[in-house]
């Protein structure tokens, strides 16, 4: 959009021909409907005026509407707009916007396609208007930036830190991503060891999750996930059920290694080693429905039955929302155990689910015609490998994404192998070549050690 156009559209919807003198007595309604419009944007980017309106009213006596907003506001608009800084708000298609759309109004349109149909954050007025001082966070996420911040002036004291800081927090914060390849390339940023590169991508993560959006009304990550939960529906950003892709043998292979499809990962699935035989994934669906089944009858989870059958009825997005109260609490499996019939195949697998799964965050390092490799940490925060079997298909299948994927799920035992519980969880991160580097330099020192193919009680 050329200055131009955003001048012109900028006085469409903010015509100094509008201006009037505030009205006799409505001077404390339009500092207070400031305060408002500032908070607002800086904690949406964007809000309709419809829904302006309805915050102001619910949380002061002094009521307005729509028409008046403008007329209280618009004076102040034209007049900053003239300052240095160009103000701090105006005007857009029925909407108060953030002075960053001033320049381009696309800005604007963005943002409210990204919110649609998405619910709004609204905290107590107290809170609202601590959002006038566009710097403003709330407490949780003050904290972890500040911990991201400490990283920073340990690791990188060199480079230009509180710039690096900012840009990581905008990246995080205004685009909704995490894909920050280009600031370690312009920054020059290695780290000095590799358990530095896990613990600060925990770290980013973390902050990532509990950061305010304007992608998404006022809510953070974490409380959007929360809220899908609740309504059953998928769940996004963290957890990714995996949907089958189908790739063609000539197309370059998903898992970035740059080789044909059929050259590389297709291997994988025609050989089929990579997964559990049919006979082990349908004892291992029925076993974990069966259990499934029993944590949804006690925890009253699912308004439906799952039966210990495979396939299942039930869709992956009702069941994660069982499996999530299971893994709070795995002793319910005595329970199931001693309340159900069953053989003892079945109790074995069960008791070995107890008593020796990993629930954690690991990455996703290699494919190979048995197992996929798992990187993850031990007791004493040193990097392991783990060859882990698909279930129903191989995980290089399952996956399908350019090597290393930072993933969240629960392995379990499954007699001499190891498998995980149905539910991979993909971290939308993606990673450039430096930092890919360092990965596969942790992979190789790992390697010294060899890959565990089974844990105890398998």
């Amino acid at each position: 959009m050329t200055k131009r156009q955003a001048k012109h559209i900028f006085e469409k919807y903010n015509p100094q021909s509008a201006v009037i003198r505030c009205p006799n007595g409505r001077t404390s309604v339009r500092k207070m409907l400031d305060i408002y419009a500032k908070a607002a944007v800086n904690l949406y980017g964007i809000i309709p005026l419809k829904d302006f309106v309805e915050i102001f009213n619910s949380h002061n006596t002094e009521q307005t509407d729509a028409d008046e907003v403008v007329t209280l506001l618009l004076p102040g608009i034209i007049k900053n707009i003239q300052k240095p800084q160009g103000g701090f708000y105006c005007f857009y298609k029925d909407c108060i916007v953030h002075y960053w759309a001033v320049n381009n109004f696309d800005l604007g349109d963005f943002w409210l396609r990204e919110q649609r149909d998405k619910p709004r954050f609204i905290p107590k007025k107290s809170e609202f208007t601590q959002y006038e001082d566009e710097y403003y966070e709330d407490e949780v996420q003050e904290e972890l930036w500040d911990k991201v911040l400490e990283f920073i002036l340990q690791e990188w004291p060199k480079t230009e830190i509180f710039r690096l800081y900012e840009e990581l927090k905008f990246i995080s914060q205004f685009s909704g991503r995490l894909d920050f390849n280009d600031l370690f390339e312009k920054y020059n940023l290695v780290f000095s060891t590799k358990k530095h590169a896990q613990q600060f991508f925990d770290l980013i993560n973390n902050a990532h999750n509990n950061t305010r959006m304007w992608n998404n009304k006022g809510h953070s990550p974490n409380e959007m996930m929360e809220m899908r939960k609740k309504q059953y529906k998928e769940i996004v950003r963290h957890i990714t059920i995996q949907k089958h892709k189908n790739i063609g043998v000539n197309e370059p292979c998903p898992c970035g290694s740059g080789k044909k499809h059929k050259k590389c990962c297709r291997l994988v699935k025609e050989v089929r080693t990579a997964q559990l035989h049919w006979s082990e994934c349908t004892l291992f669906y029925e076993t974990w429905y069966g259990l499934m089944g029993f944590v949804n009858e006690k925890k009253k989870n699912l308004p439906v039955q799952i039966q210990p059958i495979y396939p299942n009825p039930v869709s992956d997005e009702l069941m994660y929302k069982v499996r999530e109260a299971f893994w709070k609490n795995p002793v319910l499996i005595n329970d199931y155990i001693s309340s159900a019939s069953l053989p003892k195949s079945k109790i074995e697998l069960l008791q070995s689910w107890r008593d020796h799964h990993i629930k954690g965050m690991f990455f996703l390092m290699e494919y190979t015609p048995e197992y996929a490799v798992l990187m993850g940490s031990d007791k004493k925060k040193g990097d392991i490998l783990y060859g882990i079997k698909g279930i129903s298909r191989s995980i290089a299948d399952t996956v399908q994404r350019d090597l290393p994927v930072q993933l969240e799920t629960v392995l379990l035992p499954f007699k001499d192998k190891i498998i995980y519980d149905g539910f991979l969880s993909s971290m939308q991160l993606s990673f450039g070549k430096n930092i890919r580097e360092a990965f596969f330099e942790m992979y190789q020192k790992a390697m010294e050690n060899g890959i565990i193919t089974c844990l105890g009680g398998g």
